[in-house]
């Protein structure tokens, strides 16, 4: 074999080596399918999840290496609990121990009011008065869209596993409107938008 081609066939083997261990263990890309997260983050956005923010994963087992806890507030990936072929992205509401109580669109954690800086609440649809009361059991998480009124979240399905989550959503890489052509539908001004 060419001695320039076996050069370029080895960099290209390294080069997927890499990829694939940066994906697995480091950084994955992920796009937003739905609105359940809207103002956060919308449907077409690209996103990083930060596979090591809770620990780096041992190989082949559910242990991790400098173990971290999901924080409250934390917009994570996990498999959806009802169907885990599919991932979902919310935001952690409770923790372990964590006292939900629900009113109405209102919600209380251990009896004080959430911050509503995240929240949107679309106009255009109605609202589902809620009475919800839980308290987060140990290893588990309460976890809602920002998107109130449409979200599909812990209020219809319930926990979610904390060491099944996959990672913390990031920054937004990239952003394009599903429904535009490759010739328009670019929302540039979101690309570096840190996700808090």
């Amino acid at each position: 074999m060419n001695k320039v081609i076996k050069d370029w066939v080895v960099a290209l083997i390294f080069a997927i080596i890499a990829a694939l261990l940066f994906r697995t263990w480091f950084y994955t890309p992920y796009r937003i399918p739905t609105s359940s997260m809207s103002q956060t983050i919308e449907i077409g956005d690209h996103v990083f999840i930060d596979k090591h923010a809770y620990g780096f994963s041992i190989p082949f087992t559910d242990e991790k290496f400098f173990k971290d806890n999901v924080q409250r507030g934390d917009v994570i990936v996990f498999p959806y609990p009802v169907e885990p072929r599919f991932d979902y992205v919310k935001r952690v509401i409770g923790i372990a121990g964590d006292e939900i109580k629900i009113l109405g669109e209102t919600v209380y954690i251990n009896g004080k009011k959430e911050d509503t800086g995240y929240l949107y609440f679309d106009p255009n649809l109605l609202t589902i008065p809620e009475n919800i009361e839980t308290t987060v059991p140990q290893g588990k998480l309460w976890v809602m869209g920002d998107n109130r009124r449409n979200s599909k979240d812990s209020r219809f399905w319930g926990f979610v596993d904390e060491k099944t989550v996959i990672g913390k959503a990031t920054m937004i890489y990239w952003s394009h409107d599903p429904e535009e052509s490759i010739f328009s539908g670019y929302n540039l001004d979101r690309i570096g938008t840190t996700i808090k």
